[in-house]
């Protein structure tokens, strides 16, 4: 039977050092925070690889995380047809222009009246919404001519009430910069920009907690292998064709491309803090990826297409080896319409690589002559994905909250992923008055490679799937303060390890 650890009982108190600093960290903050913007907070704003796993015995269970290590990306975006998202905010001089609007990661490249966003996508005042403003006019005119600029901050304070590990609980934090430069406001020409997302992470945090299989907290496990450094993982040019067609190139961080969703998506930062939820993983798309996406509206039909390299390219920014290992392609076609005159979409993903991956039925036999596995080449994935609002916001019928739903299956070897199905419920302003407040509540089943498990399960200790259920209320205090409690209850895939229970706090502050 699990025992509660004495950080449980602390977690709401302080345990030390470590919960000083997000507390007296956030309350400084929101101190300085409130003095030059008196709003209420129930105002509508204007505005890896798999963790290291125990193993009691290792000659009875080899460490299968090395088996994923370049082979297969965690994370899968290619479901989400979206391009730049991440400088929305600052693109309301072109309110009334429909083609400069930035899709809803559900389904379409170029957003729709009937499509939900989340608050932050379409401010009546792009700086207002922030604790610095607008700078005394300076933030303007920088927009003005060309150039904008935006700035979080995020701490976490995250640890095991139960499980598997000495994982007491942790403070961690991370600063996400973006930076844009609009081609037509230097007086180039329409419709280009190149879009920028630095980022730094530090603190003692660890991305995975109780020996799970996918990351717990998605903003401290990612950039890849990168603590205490700063690295631009998003350096892509984009630009719009007409009214319906846009295309972007270059870096691209996945997780960017998920800013607006209003249940995926967040980094880790906002919303869900497990990988799972903040970016499905299907085992085909690395975190950061160097390719080309294409858009195109068919109202009420709509496509994008992807090509990319396979490899993680989160450390890279001109390689030399760029397709060597293979490339990857990626179509989703995606229907929005409405049912009881509520925003729906549905949307449908293929996903296929000639990368070669560890061939999972060749490990026992490899292990006992002492040899490398053998590779097997090309793996594919198909998804479908569902969302539907069950409350629209009074004050703005593209917000709301409601449910959603995906189910994937995949080829199962070389990628670890054989099935995976994710459902729940969330969105934004649960409670009359509490419009900027987010919420979510969702599960997650993964099959994990049959393959890979007949062949562990040759040995004493079982391997299987993972299964696991997330809840958070992120509580907006002003328009640029959020603080968010999460709780998470995970079933690891190996039957030696007891169920995970996570308790973790957030702040975060947009600059």
């Amino acid at each position: 039977m699990n025992t509660i650890p004495s950080d449980a009982l602390v977690f709401f108190g302080a345990r030390g050092d470590d919960a000083s600093k997000l507390l007296v960290g956030s309350l400084l903050t929101l101190s300085i925070a409130i003095a030059p913007f008196p709003v209420r907070a129930n105002e509508r704003s204007p505005i890896p690889t798999p963790p290291e796993e125990i193993n009691s015995n290792p000659q009875q269970l080899p460490d299968y995380s090395t088996l994923f290590t370049d082979n297969q990306a965690i994370l899968s975006l290619s479901e989400i047809p979206v391009f730049s998202t991440q400088a929305k905010d600052l693109l309301v001089e072109n309110s009334t222009d429909s083609t400069l609007e930035t899709p809803s990661a559900q389904a379409n490249p170029t957003e729709t009246e009937d499509q939900p966003q989340s608050p932050e996508s379409q401010p009546a005042n792009p700086f207002s919404g922030k604790l610095t403003g607008d700078w005394g006019g300076f933030r303007s005119t920088l927009a003005d001519h060309g150039m904008t600029f935006d700035l979080e901050f995020t701490q976490f304070y995250q640890g095991l009430v139960s499980g598997a590990g000495d994982q007491p609980f942790e403070y961690g934090g991370r600063l996400d910069s973006f930076v844009k430069l609009d081609t037509a406001k230097l007086g180039l020409w329409e419709g280009g920009s190149l879009n920028t997302h630095i980022e730094y992470r530090f603190g003692n945090l660890p991305g995975a907690l109780g020996n799970t299989f996918f990351p717990t907290n998605t903003a401290m496990e990612f950039p890849s292998a990168s603590p205490n450094t700063v690295i631009a993982t998003s350096l892509y040019f984009s630009q719009r064709l007409g009214d319906r067609a846009s295309f972007l190139i270059g870096k691209i961080n996945a997780l960017d491309l998920l800013e607006n969703d209003l249940f995926f998506g967040g980094w880790g930062n906002r919303r869900f803090m497990n990988a799972v939820f903040a970016a499905p993983p299907s085992g085909l798309v690395p975190p950061v990826f160097i390719g080309a996406i294409a858009n195109v509206r068919l109202d009420p039909v709509n496509l994008s297409f992807w090509v990319y390299d396979p490899d993680d390219r989160t450390r890279d920014y001109w390689p030399g080896d760029l397709f060597s290992n293979g490339i990857t392609f990626s179509l989703t076609t995606s229907y929005n319409t409405q049912i009881a005159q509520r925003p729906t979409s549905f949307s449908l993903t293929g996903i296929y690589t000639t990368k070669a991956g560890t061939d999972f039925s060749s490990i026992s036999e490899s292990f006992r002559a002492g040899i490398e596995p053998s590779t097997k080449q090309g793996a594919y994935s198909v998804a479908f994905q569902f969302s539907h609002l069950l409350h629209l916001n009074p004050s703005n019928p593209r917000q709301g909250w409601g449910i959603f739903f995906k189910g994937a299956i995949s080829d199962g070897n070389p990628n670890y992923v054989q099935k995976s199905l994710i459902a729940g419920i969330g969105g934004m302003g649960l409670f009359r008055g509490r419009e900027l407040d987010s919420f979510g509540l969702g599960y997650y089943y993964y099959d994990l490679s049959n393959d890979l498990q007949d062949t562990l399960n040759s040995r004493k200790n079982r391997f299987g799937d993972e299964q696991g259920f997330e809840v958070y209320y992120s509580y907006g205090v002003t328009p640029y303060f959020y603080l968010t409690a999460d709780f998470q209850y995970i079933d690891p895939p190996r039957n030696f390890i007891d169920d995970a229970f996570i308790a973790g706090l957030r702040a975060n502050i947009r600059f």
